[in-house]
């Protein structure tokens, strides 16, 4: 791909999922074992302690695979909550954790937790949230897959310094060069992303490596 074309988001989502599709099952199993251990240690390094909830996501298809990762939060000691497709296209929170019971969603094509929903308010207070996208650039602005979910519940989160920080899951060539593809002012920027190579910051549109 060129990096002084821009595509559009139609474009950019077919290109994207394309990848993904054709990404080595071997890859993808490599890439989750990845994710575990680099969510873990970036954990550990923000000295984030266990029992502390940490929002995430079930992952479905060729999606960065949270299947060890979920898992490992548990395993170490974490509270872990994962999304619920609502009405409206609005999001909602279920706990997650080994042997919980799990049923397709009526508007999407993932399983979900069944228990009780927390709304935005479960958000106060925690140091950030693991969600998904198709990709993001080097300027954090993240490929979703269309449906809005993500962007109108980061919407409805207090702003300010102790905010809640939003941390995409991606493979490493899913960070592309700012410009790659088109965005809005309704699309939710990342403050930072993981991939299986570490963590990404990004500061006043500006990349730092820390994690």
């Amino acid at each position: 791909m060129e990096k002084q074309t821009r595509l559009d988001k139609e474009t950019a989502r077919a290109y994207f999922r394309a990848r993904r599709s054709e990404r080595p099952a071997e890859e993808r199993l490599r890439a989750g074992t990845a994710f575990a251990q680099q969510v873990l240690d970036g954990l550990r390094q923000l000295k984030i302690p266990a029992g502390t909830t940490v929002p995430a996501y079930l992952s479905v298809g060729s999606e960065p695979s949270t299947r060890t990762l979920l898992p490992a939060l548990e395993d170490a000691g974490y509270d872990v909550v994962v999304p619920i497709c609502e009405p409206g296209y609005r999001l909602s929170w279920a706990r997650w954790y080994t042997g919980v019971e799990l049923a397709r969603s009526p508007r999407a094509w993932v399983d979900e937790p069944v228990g009780e929903r927390f709304g935005p308010e479960i958000m106060a207070g925690l140091p950030l949230l693991l969600i998904p996208g198709l990709a993001v650039d080097s300027a954090g602005n993240r490929m979703g897959q269309g449906g809005g979910y993500y962007d109108r519940f980061l919407a409805s989160l207090p702003a300010g310094a102790d905010r809640t920080k939003i941390v995409g899951l991606f493979y490493s060539d899913e960070v592309v060069p700012s410009g790659t593809f088109e965005f809005t002012t309704l699309d939710a920027p990342l403050d930072g992303v993981v991939t299986p190579d570490g963590w990404t910051w990004f500061s006043s549109r500006t990349v730092r490596n820390t994690v």
